[in-house]
């Protein structure tokens, strides 16, 4: 079987997509991977952890004619770096695969086993048959990603750490017991709800921009597997059963509360943009005040030793009176999900937050506990040039540093909450990577170390052979 060549960027991406979607811990040994290209038809890699998830993504271009079972070790040898190709081969008369690439100008390989009934498992096992894959419409691909930050894992009492796909409603629901998310306006193929385990890999840099089609299978397996296709990647897994998922319509406060605040984008575009950035983002709990009060709507915070800093919007529809302390990510998620209309129901009551349509997006959060910040001597940052209205007889006139934005960007591209964090995969893997430059910039380091010894020695004998000879010549004349 002659070798098959794969870029190494690729091998990389399937590694830390499939780690993620497998929730595989640093050091934990992942499954075999079946490389099998077929004639025209492009590459498909193909893993399968055994609880039955699993992911495959299909390489176009012609190749050999191949089928390999790479070690996951191998794998990530093998895809340690983001550029060049690999050339996989069979050895030892098929037991084992062998891994030829170029480590910057240096010929590197690598030799893996898979045992028997490992490979055999993986050569026999096929994808989820999907004939047709269906498209719950737009915006799908963003909310279910912006669902699955507010999962669960570790909930015992319920599945938390999946998301609700509900046919009847239409629905994505999701909650960690602090945050709640559920969004409307979308179309399932299935009958019943289906809890989803979240599916975090979708936040990978590979599949991250991708739009999402979905699609269930029901035959074959014994637990029915939800199928989520992006590009040319699909990951499966088994749906959850017999378990159970709160009501989330009974704890989602209704009424128009205390205060109502309508955002226009240009003020929610500003606070999205500074909101990570205002005081006291050391607090795990990164507290802020959320204050509806003279048509003004203020988020504000502070640190122990410095004045309070707070935001003040200048185009938003605010009435009613009310004060409430909560986490800034909370506020931050529901900005990212477009919600423009922020409910306050008083300290101890949760926020509740809408996307301007009935058929969007609507978060709730609890409020923390714990004394608002006062508004006395805090700098207000205010999202138009002008004077700040006049502060209530209550509290003394704050300083006010004036911003302006010409061209204010919508709220969710601008949110940095919005942007995934840097995967701690991908760091370890660039973490390898440079070890293995600065190894063999020490290795280089010594050589060159050595031919400097080797080059002062020989000028030493080469002065030393001089002075003899010109003592030499002294005496002769």
């Amino acid at each position: 079987m002659p070798p098959i060549n794969l870029p190494r960027r690729t091998l990389h991406s399937f590694r830390l997509v499939l780690k993620k979607h497998l929730t595989l811990k640093a050091r934990d040994a992942g499954p075999p991977v079946r490389v099998h290209a077929a004639e025209g038809g492009g590459t498909r890699l193909t893993a399968i952890g055994p609880d039955g998830r699993g992911i495959s993504l299909l390489i176009p271009g012609e190749r050999p004619s191949s089928d390999l079972v790479l070690p996951f070790g191998l794998l990530a040898e093998a895809g340690a770096a983001k550029t060049g190709d690999v050339a996989l081969a069979e050895a030892d008369g098929g037991d084992a695969v062998v891994a030829h690439w170029d480590e910057r100008g240096v010929p590197r390989s690598a030799h893996g086993t898979v045992e028997k009934a490992d490979r055999d498992r993986a050569t026999t096992f096929a994808p989820p048959a999907v004939e047709d894959l269906h498209d719950p419409g737009p915006g799908f691909a963003a909310a279910l990603r912006q669902a699955i930050a507010v999962t669960d894992a570790e909930s015992t009492r319920y599945a938390l750490g999946c998301v609700r796909l509900d046919p009847h409603a239409g629905r994505i629901e999701a909650t960690d017991s602090h945050c709640l998310l559920i969004a409307r306006g979308f179309d399932f193929p299935w009958e019943q709800p289906v809890l989803l385990p979240a599916p975090h890999a979708l936040g990978c840099s590979p599949l991250k921009d991708l739009d999402v089609h979905v699609a269930r299978v029901t035959d074959g397996p014994k637990v029915p597997l939800v199928v989520l296709s992006a590009g040319d990647w699909r990951l499966w897994t088994p749906e959850v059963r017999d378990a159970r998922f709160p009501d989330l319509d009974r704890v989602v406060p209704g009424g128009e509360g205390k205060a109502t605040v309508s955002l226009s984008e240009a003020d929610a575009a500003f606070l999205a943009d500074r909101l990570d950035r205002l005081p006291g983002d050391g607090d795990a709990r990164r507290p802020v005040t959320l204050e509806a009060r003279d048509g003004l709507f203020l988020v504000r915070a502070a640190e122990e030793g410095a004045a309070a800093v707070e935001l003040a919007t200048a185009s938003s529809e605010v009435t009613g009176k009310a004060v409430a302390v909560a986490d800034r990510r909370f506020l931050a998620r529901a900005l990212a999900a477009g919600c423009a209309r922020i409910v306050l129901h008083g300290p101890e009551e949760p926020v509740r937050c809408d996307a301007p349509k009935d058929a969007g997006t609507t978060v709730v959060f609890a409020t923390l506990a714990g004394d608002a910040v006062p508004a006395e001597g805090a700098v207000r940052l205010i999202a138009e040039a002008g004077p700040a209205p006049e502060p209530s007889p209550a509290a003394a006139a704050p300083a006010t540093v004036p911003f302006r934005s010409p061209n204010p960007a919508p709220a969710v591209s601008r949110s940095k909450p919005d942007v995934p964090a840097a995967d701690p995969e991908a760091l370890l893997d660039r973490a390898a990577a440079l070890t293995a430059a600065l190894s063999e910039a020490a290795s280089q380091a010594r050589s060159l170390s050595a031919d400097l010894r080797k080059l002062k020695r020989r000028d030493r004998a080469v002065a030393s052979a001089l002075g003899s000879l010109k003592r030499l010549g002294d005496l002769a004349a």
